[in-house]
């Protein structure tokens, strides 16, 4: 049986930490990097206070302009597919050292045109990465994706890794040879790839339910099924995808033992109240879809509130989805 999900930074005992949220006492982890005199972070591995005060390593900074920063690749990109009026999938090249870095699941860049300022930046989730080359599914709904595409453009600029795409990370690394239930919905295709080969490494068995979403299409069900993944279309997650999980639930046969939600938040808390309704408790690892601008923790546009009232950096803390206030 999986364990309850204790939240923690996602960075933790990264080159990435302590990160720049330790310099203004807002560390998510280390009680004394808070601002609190007493030691109490419940925290078994290296001590990030050592880290920051006394280690010396490669990265090991003094002023802001030394800080450890996310790779930066100025690189080109190419459009694979077009998958709808406004998704494409696009292919982009990166260092091998970057490649290897997003190689998993959960893991997301920052793209931006490299004459455009940094404001342009948004985050997408890398759907597979190939050798030194990863995809990722854009929407062009936006002005800073659609300022991607413009003019025939192939030149862009690559910033990452990022790693917190997903809630209940730790559940999808730790089960093995489990029954998992994976319902993906319309752009949530993209996460799920990543998703579906990380559980199939370990010999889960996967049944998959997708529905086309705004999308309006269904791209990846051969892809799922040439892992070995039983995948169940249907035309609307809301009206046949939850009437379909409301019948494993009850079948204690079909029961799974995670559920992983690939989608909108409309689509977990549909989940979630799918499991109230049957009763049964059940862990559920989550896409991330909260907005973001920095990915560092700085900027606060990803901080949502949480059931005892406090507020959650979402680009950094791992979290159980149950646990946000709806919306």
């Amino acid at each position: 049986m999986l364990k309850k999900l204790v939240g923690r930074c996602i960075d933790i005992n990264t080159p990435y930490c302590p990160c720049l949220l330790s310099e203004t006492n807002h560390c998510t982890v280390c009680s004394h990097l808070k601002g609190e005199e007493v030691c109490d972070c419940n925290w078994s591995g290296m001590c990030i206070l050592y880290e920051k005060q006394w280690q010396l390593k490669k990265n090991k900074w003094a002023s802001d302009a030394d800080a450890p920063v996310r790779l930066e690749a100025d690189t080109e990109f190419g459009v694979k597919q077009k998958i709808s009026e406004d998704t494409y999938l696009l292919t982009i090249k990166v260092t091998p050292e970057l490649a290897q870095s997003l190689d998993k699941c959960g893991s997301f860049v920052f793209l931006r045109r490299p004459i455009d300022p940094q404001f342009y930046h948004f985050p997408v989730g890398v759907m597979k990465v190939i050798g030194n080359t990863i995809q990722v599914v854009i929407e062009t709904i936006g002005p800073k994706s659609t300022r991607l595409l413009e003019n025939d453009n192939n030149q862009v600029l690559v910033r990452g890794p990022y790693y917190n795409g997903i809630f209940g990370q730790p559940w999808i690394d730790n089960i093995e040879a489990g029954k998992i239930l994976l319902i993906v919905g319309g752009i949530g295709q993209s996460p799920a790839i990543a998703v579906a080969r990380q559980l199939v490494k370990k010999n889960n068995s996967i049944q998959a339910i997708v529905a086309p979403g705004k999308m309006g299409t269904v791209f990846i069900s051969g892809e799922l099924t040439e892992l070995g993944i039983n995948v169940q279309e249907v035309a609307s997650m809301r009206q046949l995808g939850m009437r379909t999980l409301s019948e494993y639930l009850v079948d204690s046969q079909k029961c799974p033992e995670l559920i992983v939600s690939a989608g909108p938040d409309d689509q977990h808390y549909g989940i979630i109240a799918a499991l109230h309704a049957a009763g049964v408790n059940l862990p559920m690892a989550a896409t991330n879809n909260t907005t973001m601008c920095c990915g560092e923790g700085i900027c606060g546009s990803c901080e949502r509130v949480i059931k005892d009232n406090k507020r959650v950096r979402t680009c950094k803390v791992q979290i159980d989805f149950n646990q946000f206030i709806q919306e």
